[in-house]
């Protein structure tokens, strides 16, 4: 499962780039900020809400990339495995058996036999931006099409 990170590490750090150029597109194309209606601003802010929360989750992603290569380390002072050396660690060190990725929402998580499984090596500010910036995104995304779409019925109506 931890393969997945070969596909999205890069895809999170291209997409940003394409949703904020999307944004300056949607000015763009509205004619500038000047002349711009309430669909191209809601469109600009959807696609910079869309930017800002795929560059989190990227790099939330590389965090949980840099777990996932500090766990398959092997070698000295490999068990436990680093990336669950949390304080405390010394007291379930013996119960710590392995470590998931998962990826909605992103954590690395410990597993520990005897405690529970915990999580660790993702910020705790990842998953809510994400997650409230992503619903941002959505909505004036729809909004915005929503509203073009109203728009467009109206003008082909001859009224």
């Amino acid at each position: 499962m931890a393969f997945l990170l070969l596909l999205l590490v890069p895809a999170g750090l291209i997409l940003p780039f394409v949703f904020a150029g999307r944004a300056v597109g949607a000015l763009a194309l509205a004619g500038g900020p000047r002349r711009a209606d309430s669909g191209a601003w809601l469109r600009t802010a959807g696609f910079v809400q869309a930017a800002v929360a795929v560059g989190v989750y990227a790099w939330g992603l590389l965090c949980v990339t840099g777990a996932v290569v500090s766990a398959e380390d092997g070698g000295t002072n490999s068990i436990p495995i680093l990336p669950c050396r949390t304080p405390g660690w010394e007291y379930r060190a013996e119960g710590i058996s392995g470590y998931r990725v998962e990826y909605v929402p992103l954590r690395f998580v410990c597993e520990a036999d005897d405690v529970g499984d915990y999580t660790t090596s993702v910020p705790d500010y990842v998953n809510p931006v994400f997650f409230f910036l992503g619903l941002g995104a959505a909505a004036c995304l729809t909004v915005a099409a929503l509203d073009s779409d109203g728009s467009g019925e109206q003008a082909g109506t001859g009224t």
